[in-house]
């Protein structure tokens, strides 16, 4: 009997024992009871009708975290901030219990707000100190930056006014490094400043010092340290409100750099050391876009390509009711006029910068899935699993959300109540009626090309207002736990599982420099393994106000060897080391007799020289399409320039037309011996009111020579005779004179395709139409002219479409010797029509990949001698998020009954759809949101079924959809084109507006080039200029070795709306031609 019961009994013990450990592993971290850990510390504020946020806007910025090992017994020791309380040190006694020190220590601190705290060794003596930041003057606040430095005996003594750190200002955070090369360490300390008259106003106020606000940066010059901002270039103006830095050797010149995270509209500064003692602010010309509410920020290199990447946080809500709720993007008139004010873009979201070898940055945090984790402080890139990837992790939360839209509405009427009302009644209402903003931190897996969100999966998703973060190896288990300190909580402490759930390798390293930088701060580690290189850099302050363990750790999988170890010193030398045995913790000891690194310069062979043939610029007119269409989703007014190239005057050589915006004159090129020369063209120039977006040169009238065929873009009002395109009749000698002879077309043009498609000896057209002026969102007809035979065209009644086309060519697709018609478009799919000698046979089987689409050629990818099909999409790195479950959408209709229809975009969250647009957004356009809506709670969180149902609309809607974003090509398959394959995600990362083929390696088989970027968008998106330049290579076997980007070959496309690339010859050379919008033509030489 006894037996049977154990029978019964086992499998269900098991089965609890299972579920357990099951449960247990679910989650990475586990968090800590205080209790426990002995860490009883909290950081509390509490509010009054003084000190509050309306009176001091950082009041709940939170305090940061100090990790590192004080008193060297191997085991790391925390530090933690409170901002109006004393700072507690605790002790680490190792098994994760912890005893508070503070009193015995002497590090309680005096100041009456504190902020960031760092853990270095200043004095060089192999003891850390600790540096804490403080905020003084503003509500009476006193004290100042209080240095702690270690006598070694478990108690410090205060001494910033002995090293020249008792700085009195509004001060977040130190970072101590070696800027000038000395061997000794300097620091760079980030101020912010408040909300006066005198910190609005131009850019360039930033150059004017103002006490108390400024950033500085001291030099350690060995008994103290002096300010030398001014003569290092740092600005320090009343528009500095600075958050955070990230440390790192941005370019790989051996000299460390500078990035600051500054909040609201003033840039972020991105300094490149000089090598000199002084600073340049590179900021335009290394980032397209930044953050707008820059928070924290650190770097890592997430892709293992041995530069330094960087992130930077903003306050993004991830929920859709607290998005709706919460101001975010200012307008794109705003943005203009920042710009003007000499500004750069910036957008409300968290962006993940990928360093292109050093010369310029990529923005992917929309790709990456990063881009929105709401209210956001401190990222910090480790890697927590040991797979040998940088992960991401990211404190969150805000005490009260002081952006919420109907707070601020409240609060401006309590202002109009203050004027009547002489105590603080209305301001502590006004506090009480603004909503938590408690949020979970997040965490992110890495694997080197992405991130996936494991908030839930590796840490719990309980909401909590945590601040200031560092990680360290609290237990000395192999993997890295994380401290985060809370506002008005216990702080926590996430003990890491890695080590018993995955059992993943791992190394930790200590280095031993020379006497005053003896942590080695600014050296850089290499591992190199059969799997994979890692590089790291090492500097303590990192994510937002804290400052983590002063040791590299790497994760290294289930790679237990190593080939070696490199370290680059903070003074160039170099040692190299073969590690015997793996092990998880290692001392590298500096020796006196390495040498220096020799500098290795990669003598990749180019493919294109610029040169500069033809010296134009394209301007854009200043059309804002928002202000006519305030519901559009993006521009349709930023198509051209227009290029055509051909021999207009028979002398054997390539002259070039490049169309302008309206009212911008077209140009008109005639190559000579001497060069390109521009030539005056009367009957062209005549037309100048009209948008030029495509042209080419053809024999209309079949007399031997190149007639001109202009479309005319965008011109918003209806019916105008400016948009028609036009003919203009070559009289032999590259003269021109406009023809009558092309039907009237009113519509928005943006692609002309010759091509004698009927056979019948003279060349036909085809006319593909993007839109129709003032009605955005209606399908315009695209058509074929047919020639007539004596230059006159007329329709072609049997080709019908209606369709937002973007690009077309004539390709031979089913090998026929005919060429048949490929078409792309924007909210719809892919078209492939057959040519049956003129008449046209659409392929069906593609009505699943319904997209952006942009551009369209063929190209024999996988080489087997047949023309595959190249799309160019918008890509990944954007807001919209589209599948063939949840597609984003477009209603298309009279939503107000006033005779105009309009558009409305939507995405989906668990199967609802919900609008793109805010509701101050919709209301703009349709004045009746705001009766249905009295606020911003009511209409967050309402889809777009109940919208539609309140405006009670009449008219018949229309719904288009989008199911597929990626870029890519549809493999020809004997003529089947039903398999589309998506382009690597490095080429994903912004619309491909334009493909050209050629043998550019002179390998006797074709390669694609690509180019793309988009800024005609709003604020909500930003910019689509994250460089989509690739080199696309034949091979039987597709991977990414078939890709290749351009900057590596000569070619460097940033910031750059390029829509179109062409071929010419000048003096027997190729020449490869880029025209971009609004930007300066470029030529290339090829090699």
């Amino acid at each position: 009997m006894k037996n049977i019961i154990k029978i019964l009994i086992l499998p269900l013990f098991l089965a609890s024992c299972n579920e357990k450990e099951t449960l247990q592993s679910s989650f990475l971290f586990s968090k800590l009871d205080h209790e426990s850990t002995g860490i009883n510390f909290q950081n509390n504020i509490l509010e009054d009708s003084k000190y509050n946020i309306v009176n001091y806007l950082y009041y709940y910025n939170g305090g940061g975290v100090s990790v590192g090992d004080i008193n060297n017994d191997g085991l790391p020791d925390i530090y933690l901030i409170s901002n109006r309380g004393k700072n507690k040190l605790y002790l680490n006694q190792g098994n994760l219990k912890f005893k508070d020190i503070t009193e015995k220590s002497g590090t309680g601190g005096n100041s009456d707000w504190n902020t960031g705290s760092t853990m270095a060794d200043i004095n060089g003596d192999g003891l850390l100190d600790i540096y804490v930041c403080a905020v003084t003057k503003i509500l009476g606040f006193n004290g100042g930056n209080e240095l702690f430095i270690n006598n070694g005996d478990g108690t410090f003594k205060e001494e910033s006014k002995k090293y020249g750190l008792d700085l009195k200002g509004y001060a977040t955070q130190a970072y101590f490094f070696d800027y000038d090369k000395d061997d000794d360490l300097d620091v760079y300390i980030v101020n912010h400043a408040l909300h006066t008259k005198n910190s609005h106003g131009p850019s360039y106020i930033r150059r004017k010092r103002v006490d108390f606000i400024g950033d500085r940066l001291l030099r350690n010059d060995g008994s103290t340290f002096n300010d030398v901002s001014l003569d290092a270039k740092i600005y320090g103006g009343a528009n500095g409100y600075g958050l955070s830095a990230a440390i790192a050797d941005f370019n790989n010149d051996g000299w460390d750099d500078i990035y600051v995270c500054n909040d609201f509209h003033e840039d972020d500064y991105y300094y490149i050391n000089n090598r000199d003692g002084t600073f340049s602010n590179e900021l335009s010309k290394n980032f397209a876009y930044t953050s707008r509410f820059s928070m924290g920020s650190d770097v890592a290199d997430i892709n293992n390509d041995g530069y330094q990447d960087l992130i930077t946080l903003d306050m993004l809500p991830n929920n859709e009711k607290v998005l709706k709720e919460s101001d975010g993007d200012i307008s794109y008139n705003t943005q203009d006029f920042l710009i003007k004010q000499g500004y750069q873009k910036q957008y409300a979201r968290n962006m993940l910068q990928l360093n292109n070898n050093g010369m310029y940055f990529t923005e992917t945090g929309l790709y990456n899935n990063i881009a929105a984790t709401d209210w956001s402080w401190s990222p910090l890139f480790a890697d927590f699993n040991n797979d040998g990837h940088q992960d991401l992790f990211i404190t969150n939360g805000v005490s009260k959300r002081p952006n919420n839209l109907d707070f601020m509405r409240y609060l401006s009427n309590s202002f109009k109540t203050k004027r009547t009302n002489k105590n603080n009644d209305w301001l502590l209402k006004s506090l009480d009626a603004m909503p938590t903003g408690k949020a979970s931190n997040q965490i992110f897996e890495g694997n080197s090309k992405t991130f996936a969100n494991r908030t839930g999966k590796w840490i719990n998703s309980i909401p909590n207002l945590s601040n200031g973060a560092a990680y360290a190896d609290l237990d000395l288990d192999g993997d890295l736990d994380i401290i985060t300190n809370n506002l008005n909580d216990f702080a926590s402490i996430y003990e890491n599982n890695s080590s018993s759930i995955n059992n993943n390798s791992n190394l930790s390293i200590k280095l031993d420099y020379i006497k005053h930088n003896k942590l080695g701060i600014g050296s850089k580690v290499y591992l190199y393994s059969k799997k994979n290189t890692q590089y790291k850099q090492l500097f303590s302050s990192r994510g937002f106000i804290s400052s983590v363990e002063p040791k590299l750790h790497f994760g290294l999988a289930h790679n237990d060897r190593l080939d070696s170890i490199v370290v680059i010193w903070p003074n160039q030398t170099k040692q190299k080391f073969h590690p015997e045995s793996p092990s998880n913790n290692i001392t590298i000891n500096y020796c006196s007799e390495t040498k220096p690194i020799s500098v290795i310069t990669k003598n990749t062979p180019s493919l294109f020289t610029k040169e500069n043939l033809i010296q134009y610029k394209h301007l854009e007119d200043s059309y804002n399409d928002f202000n006519n269409d305030k519901l559009i989703p993006y521009k349709v007014s930023t198509q051209g320039p227009a290029i055509a190239i051909s021999d207009i005057n028979n002398d054997g050589m390539d002259d070039i037309f490049i169309g302008g915006a309206s009212y911008k004159k077209s140009k008109l090129f005639i190559s000579s011996t001497n060069g390109y020369k521009e030539t005056s063209a009367p009957e062209i120039e005549k037309d100048s009111i009209s948008e030029d977006v495509d042209a080419v040169f053809i024999d209309i009238d079949n007399d031997n020579d190149k007639d001109l065929l202009v479309a005319s873009g965008i011109i918003l009002k209806k019916d105008s005779l400016y948009q028609n395109d036009r003919i203009y009749i070559n009289n032999g000698n590259g003269v021109f004179k406009k023809g009558k002879n092309i039907p009237k077309n009113l519509l928005n043009t943006s692609t002309l395709r010759p091509y004698d498609y009927d056979q019948d000896g003279d060349i036909d057209i085809f006319v593909g139409n993007k839109s129709n002026p003032e009605s955005f969102g209606e399908k315009p007809p695209a058509y074929i002219l047919k020639n007539k035979g004596n230059g006159m065209f007329e329709k072609d009644s049997s080709f019908v479409l209606n369709s937002m086309v973007t690009d077309a060519t004539w390709a031979d697709v089913n090998n026929d010797g005919i060429k048949d018609l490929l078409i792309t478009s924007e909210w719809d799919q892919p078209r492939i029509y057959i040519n049956q000698l003129g008449k046209l046979k659409e392929i069906e089987g593609l009505s699943t990949l319904k997209g952006l689409w942009q551009a369209i050629t063929t190209f024999d990818i996988d080489k087997d001698g047949d023309q595959d099909i190249m799309l160019g999409n918008w890509g990944l790195n954007t807001k919209f998020k589209a599948t063939p479950q949840t597609p984003i959408r477009m209603y298309y209709a009279d939503f107000d009954q006033n005779g105009k229809k309009e558009t409305i975009l939507a995405y989906a969250i668990n199967q609802q759809y919900y609008p793109v647009n805010s509701k101050d957004e919709l209301a703009s356009q349709l004045p009746l949101i705001n009766k249905l809506y009295k606020d911003y709670k009511s209409y967050a969180n309402e889809t777009i079924e109940n919208i539609i149902k309140k405006l009670n609309t009449s008219s018949s809607i229309t719904v288009y959809d989008v199911n597929t974003l990626s870029s890519g090509y549809l493999i020809n398959n004997d003529n089947n084109f039903s398999k589309f394959r998506k382009f690597p995600s490095s080429l994903q990362l912004s619309p491909i507006n334009c493909f050209i083929k050629h043998d550019f390696k002179k390998t006797g088989s074709e390669q694609l080039l690509t180019a793309g970027n988009f800024n005609g968008l709003s604020t909500y998106h930003g910019v689509f200029n994250a460089n989509t330049n690739f080199l696309i290579h034949q091979n039987e076997h597709i991977s990414n070795k078939n890709y290749q980007l351009l900057t590596e070959i000569g070619i460097n496309s940033f910031k750059k709306q390029i829509e179109k690339l062409r071929l010419t010859k000048y003096k027997e050379k190729e020449y490869l031609i880029s025209v971009s919008n609004n930007d300066s033509l470029f030529t290339y030489k090829l090699e």
